[in-house]
């Protein structure tokens, strides 16, 4: 990262470092709000092959503030809008 500060609304470079991991989710399992942060708990299906039960596994909690959420919410909505204009997806996924 730079040294030198963002000048007025330019935003800092993006820089993705080697050890970022992907986490695959398959939903959202809950929710909490407290002092202006939002806990959003992720999920994955996983099988118990001992059970042959399905389980939600939290694999991630993502936490933010109230305004970062509604930054990736905006921008969320407007990958959306133009997934559905190249026909990518068509209306609202089914809850989960």
């Amino acid at each position: 990262m730079s040294d030198k500060p963002a000048a007025g609304n330019q935003q800092p470079p993006v820089r993705i470092g080697p050890s970022v991991p992907e986490i695959y989710v398959d939903g959202y399992q809950g929710v909490s709000f407290k002092d202006g942060v939002v806990k959003l708990n992720l999920y994955s299906l996983q099988l118990d092959p001992a059970s042959n039960a399905t389980y939600k596994d939290i694999v991630c909690r993502a936490t933010m503030s109230t305004n970062t959420l509604l930054n990736i919410h905006a921008a969320l909505g407007g990958l959306i809008k133009d997934l559905q204009a190249a026909n990518a997806i068509a209306g609202t996924p089914p809850a989960t």
